[in-house]
């Protein structure tokens, strides 16, 4: 990994926002985002747009299996855009279908679609354990809840590189227990307040200082104070819309432009805030 040369695989999985990764995958969207327009109305378009998205998700230790299996496509096809059918005396293709193209660009170097050993950046990991550190969760708990020792979490909340499969794991735990209560799971009031104290004491950022979209990127910061106040806002204006209007919490989101999960996120530290 401390090895790995600077372009788009280290942009993804290690977040650096050098120049030269910065442009590798600006190079990379734009031939992507040409070859799918081109694609939508061609008989065939370029081949190596196609190529170079296959090669950078292997660098991101997503094998030809697992690409074909997310873009639902016969991996024997990626292959002959890669090396070409050397049984049949054929070089790479020059060329694919635009079908072809459209469902191999869309795949993505993800949590769910990355290899479990595959080493990435641990920033999102870190926010999630943190923030429910700051929600009242003791470390103990959040330890037990994973299978590990607490001398082993203790290294995870502060770590800088983590695997996918505890990324993954990690992310699972946030989504069970970011909008739960500590009390109403056993966890003593002590403990809820010894966990905050501890939270507040490393400045920590709590779960409404992070979005969906910024929580995994390493170069993006917390924003607490009018992060706080927007997140009141939405709470407010989602009640009074389910209130008045009878609408669900999916339809006042949709009504307030914003996800299902910004508006549970709101509502929920209303009522903890109550509760405490």
């Amino acid at each position: 990994m401390g090895d790995r040369p600077h372009g788009y695989a280290r942009y993804k999985l290690d977040g650096c926002r050098c120049y030269t990764c910065g442009f590798a995958v600006a190079q990379y969207r734009d031939a992507r985002e040409h070859a799918v327009r081109r694609g939508l109305w061609q008989p065939f378009v370029d081949a190596d747009p196609v190529r170079l998205h296959l090669r950078n998700l292997q660098a991101c230790s997503m094998g030809l299996r697992a690409i074909a299996a997310a873009a639902h496509v016969d991996r024997k096809r990626l292959q002959a855009v890669l090396n070409g059918r050397p049984e049949r005396g054929t070089p790479p293709q020059s060329q694919v279908r635009p079908e072809l193209a459209v469902a191999v660009l869309q795949v993505e170097a993800t949590l769910d679609t990355m290899a479990p050993s595959t080493v990435i950046n641990a920033a999102g990991t870190r926010r999630r354990l943190q923030a429910l550190v700051f929600a009242g969760w003791p470390q103990s708990h959040l330890a037990a809840a994973l299978g590990m020792s607490p001398g082993n979490f203790s290294a995870l909340i502060k770590t800088d590189h983590v695997l996918v499969r505890t990324a993954r794991a990690v992310r699972d735990l946030y989504d069970r227990f970011w909008r739960a209560n500590p009390l109403k799971a056993g966890v003593s009031s002590g403990s809820v307040t010894r966990a905050k104290n501890l939270a507040i004491t490393n400045r920590w950022a709590p779960v409404g200082a992070w979005d969906d979209d910024t929580i995994d990127d390493p170069a993006s910061v917390p924003s607490i104070g009018a992060k706080q106040l927007r997140m009141d806002a939405i709470a407010e204006d989602a009640t009074f819309v389910m209130d008045t209007l009878g609408l669900t919490r999916e339809h006042a989101a949709v009504r307030l432009g914003v996800t299902r999960s910004t508006v549970d996120a709101a509502l929920s530290q209303v009522r903890r805030r109550a509760a405490a």
